[in-house]
């Protein structure tokens, strides 16, 4: 398992049959292509799942008054925020309706609000093997090409990471207890007719 961004960028780099790096700051076009794509990358990645190093909970307290219209109250999302999971409000329900306008979740639930979230997870060592590989063959992807010229290796390492993205998903989804989805009114109205 990587435990730096500097080995993953070199795994990609190797996939692609490129020299690795130090750093990201050294001179090269490899090294300069990593670092800018680096975190938009980690972040779209991280983004596409709720995994399980990435997962932690907040609660929104302050609630920042009401939007002009639709919902009444509104709450500012935590600066590592990347993606919600869960949406509890203070007598521990799940919110069903919500909306993400900006830095802002947007709801008629009253303070505090509880959230389950996928956060900006900087460290690579808290990264799981498999979702190191994924990262690495969508950075290989998006780097293909600047650095060969070459799109049909960009795709096929696209497809590679669709793959491995695949296999990590399914590995730290069954690392945990699945949440229980309650159904909605029309499923539970058509549930109990006869």
């Amino acid at each position: 398992m990587a435990t730096s961004v500097i080995e993953i960028c070199n795994n990609a780099l190797q996939d692609l049959g490129e020299e690795p790096i130090v750093s990201l700051t050294e001179g090269t076009k490899a090294a300069r292509l990593c670092n800018q794509r680096w975190p938009s990358i980690r972040d779209a990645v991280l983004r596409s799942h709720p995994w399980n190093c990435a997962m932690t909970q907040a609660d929104l307290a302050a609630n920042l008054g009401a939007p002009v219209w639709k919902w009444t109250c509104r709450y500012e999302l935590p600066a590592d925020f990347l993606r919600i999971v869960t949406v509890v409000d203070s007598r521990q329900d799940v919110v069903e309706k919500w909306e993400i306008q900006g830095r802002h979740i947007l709801c008629d639930a009253g303070a505090p609000l509880f959230i389950s979230y996928v956060r900006r997870e900087t460290d690579p060592q808290r990264y799981d093997a498999l979702l190191t590989e994924a990262l690495a063959s969508r950075l290989a992807s998006a780097l293909a090409y600047p650095l060969t010229g070459s799109t049909s290796l960009a795709q096929a390492h696209w497809e590679t990471y669709g793959r491995k993205l695949l296999e990590a998903r399914g590995v730290d989804a069954r690392e945990g207890v699945p949440e229980s989805v309650m159904p909605n009114a029309w499923l539970s109205a058509k549930l109990n007719r006869r």
